[in-house]
């Protein structure tokens, strides 16, 4: 067996200091952050951003509705007097449906209806209804609505059309056919009007109450043309109880006040 030859090696604190650094120090580029550059297919569009409010205008805002008026306290005489008068219960619930100053047209003779202002008349009296009495007054549907349109412009379309009926009437042209909900006009000077209807017209949405006799009622009543009235709104229910009729149905009343 052959005899190992061992080497001499001379530490040099130098060259070992040296090394050292060179392992801490770290290599050139380590720990840099590349960006990730994915190759896109073939005929593919670059993708550009566009804000959304720039994409669309924005949408017009809408001038917030009128608030309703402000129901009026009842008269003292309503619940002791008159709702008795008429064959109703005294507790009967009474809705105020709006305020209006009244027309040449509601006295017109030629005209022969008196109208309800339009957001009175869908905004509150349509919720004391039944459908099948909405459908009877032409109430049940709501009309075609225009952007530009409100309910003032709906009352004076209203009372422009019901200017043109007497024209349309000698002219004998034939026309969709309204029919109306049974109703009954309330005033403190002339009392109860007879039957009359209340009807929305199809072309100008105008709710009116007409019929005959309305001229010779409308003569009596305690408002003229100019005067502020506030209009209320009533209708009794039928009940019955263990088979007996407690209360009878009414016709739906319509409470013309003159404000003083």
């Amino acid at each position: 067996m052959g005899k190992r030859t061992l080497a001499m090696v001379v530490y040099d604190p130098a060259a070992a200091q040296q090394r050292d650094a060179k392992r801490a120090r770290p290599a050139a580029g380590a720990g840099a952050v590349v960006p990730y550059d994915a190759a896109q297919p073939a005929g593919a569009e670059p993708i550009n951003a566009v804000p959304l409010n720039a994409m669309a205008p924005p949408r017009p805002r809408r001038a917030p509705a009128p608030a309703p008026p402000i129901p009026p306290e009842e008269l003292a005489c309503l619940r002791k007097h008159i709702l008795p008068a008429l064959g109703l219960r005294e507790d009967l619930p009474v809705h105020f449906i709006d305020r209006k100053r009244v027309t040449d047209t509601d006295l017109n003779p030629q005209q022969n209806r008196f109208r309800i202002p339009s957001e009175g008349a869908l905004g509150r009296l349509r919720s004391i209804l039944t459908v099948d009495e909405l459908d009877s007054a032409n109430l049940l549907e709501d009309p075609v609505s225009k952007s530009t349109q409100q309910p003032k412009e709906d009352d004076a379309a209203a009372d422009k059309e019901g200017e043109q009926e007497q024209g349309r009437k000698k002219r004998k042209r034939r026309g969709k056919v309204h029919g109306g909900l049974p109703v009954k006009l309330v005033d403190l000077a002339a009392g109860a009007s007879g039957e009359l209807l209340l009807s929305r017209w199809s072309s100008s949405h105008g709710t009116i109450v007409k019929g005959g006799g309305y001229m010779d009622y409308i003569r009596r009543c305690s408002f003229k043309e100019h005067d502020v009235v506030d209009i209320w709104a009533f209708k009794q229910r039928a009940f019955r109880l263990l088979g007996t009729t407690i209360f009878d149905e009414s016709p739906l009343h319509v409470f013309i006040v003159k404000k003083t």
